[in-house]
């Protein structure tokens, strides 16, 4: 189950970023000498309505059989008679589809000992047997993603000598039927044997720590459409991790009330701009308001978890639809949440798109991704397949 990265390239890969509420699919072409190709894109949004989550996990498939078969003709089209077979997938699979957490496990040794894999791996199982809170059926990574040597990380541990050894593991859950449905819908469309699964979790950390944004300590709030990952990163790696069933979608309703939910964040866009009459923009506010006193106790009782033992950073990294990015730095700057950070000052938020993580992309003709296809395809590239 355990994976130690090795890259493999030039091959051409089918990305997949399966969301709460939207899917994009790219074709790529990877190379062993530079950055992977994306030579097509497609995504698809579910449209804003109330679902069963069994609806929802229904429709998402949907729009990922559609994604594909739209991103394989386009790749048919402009490749022709040279195209090559699409000989692997991969698929991102995020929350609220997938559940992720990290568990440490170390070892002392009497002397100097000479680090082995297979003391490594043996670690790593046991943070797996010690782990209480996944459903260990449903575990589909399981992935080492740092070593400690005598209290320093190390990326080539094997062959040195320490007296103490520390292993992180990031390991992540996913119902069988979201499993199943990913693989089914990628190898019938692309012919191809079964994709490579990734946490939204895993994805987002590995490219932002591979674009040198990844901040030593820092919190880091990635939101879907109907969920959102909470992420605290203290060392280069994610020790807490709380997943909220309140996404950009679910906001945007509570906002809108018995309006629109689209009316609602055209009305938002305006207010950022200064551009609604007063009545308008008084009525926004106030809706806003509404919202916001069940939103700050949601999110507040999530960052009081994961602050009961120590607090959280005051570098927040925000991932969201750009439609809302103004409004929720400042709903995660609110003095609220101050109580749960090491300063006890309010978080200090960047936004961060996504689309400049991208260094180990080049892209064919006007080819264009969302951030979080462009993560996903960004990983494929870094992580090997």
């Amino acid at each position: 189950m355990f994976r130690l990265v090795g890259k493999q390239r030039g091959k051409t890969v089918a990305v997949a970023d399966i969301g709460s509420g939207s899917v994009g699919v790219a074709i790529l072409a990877t190379s062993a000498k530079g950055p992977a190709n994306v030579i097509v894109a497609e995504h698809a949004i579910l449209p804003l309505e109330e679902r069963t989550p069994e609806a929802n996990l229904s429709g998402i498939l949907g729009k990922l059989d559609e994604g594909a078969q739209k991103a394989l003709a386009g790749y048919a089209a402009m490749s022709g008679a040279r195209a090559a077979h699409v000989s692997h997938a991969y698929a991102v699979v995020r929350a609220p589809w997938t559940r992720s957490k990290t568990m440490r496990v170390e070892h002392a040794f009497e002397t100097d000992t000479r680090i082995e894999k297979s003391m490594i791996l043996a670690l790593a199982k046991q943070a797996l047997e010690e782990d209480k809170d996944l459903d260990h059926t449903k575990i589909f990574e399981a992935s080492v993603v740092r070593v400690e040597l005598n209290g320093y990380p190390t990326a080539k541990p094997e062959g040195k000598h320490a007296r103490h050894i520390a292993v992180s593991v990031l390991l992540s859950e996913s119902a069988g039927s979201v499993r199943s449905g990913v693989a089914e819908t990628l190898s019938r469309v692309f012919a191809c044997p079964p994709p490579t699964l990734r946490s939204g979790t895993r994805a987002l950390l590995t490219v932002l720590k591979e674009n040198d944004v990844l901040k030593k300590y820092c919190f880091v709030v990635d939101m879907g459409a109907q969920a959102t990952s909470l992420v605290t990163v203290r060392k280069d790696v994610a020790t807490d991790i709380v997943h909220v069933p309140e996404g950009s979608h679910t906001i945007l309703k509570r906002i809108a009330g018995d309006k629109m939910p689209e009316e609602t964040l055209t009305m938002m866009r305006m207010l950022a701009h200064g551009e609604c009459e007063k009545d308008a923009c008084d009525a926004i506010m106030q809706a806003l308001a509404r919202a916001e006193a069940d939103l700050v106790r949601i999110f507040g009782e999530a960052m009081a978890n994961m602050a009961a033992s120590r607090r959280l950073p005051n570098d927040l990294l925000l991932f969201a639809p750009a439609d809302m990015a103004d409004w929720l730095v400042q709903f995660f700057s609110r003095i609220d949440f101050a109580q749960f950070t090491i300063t006890t000052r309010p978080f200090s938020p960047r936004v961060e798109s996504g689309k400049g993580l991208t260094g180990s992309l080049t892209f064919a003709n006007d080819v264009r991704l969302d951030s979080d296809l462009s993560i996903a395809s960004a990983l494929v590239n870094i992580d090997g397949i």
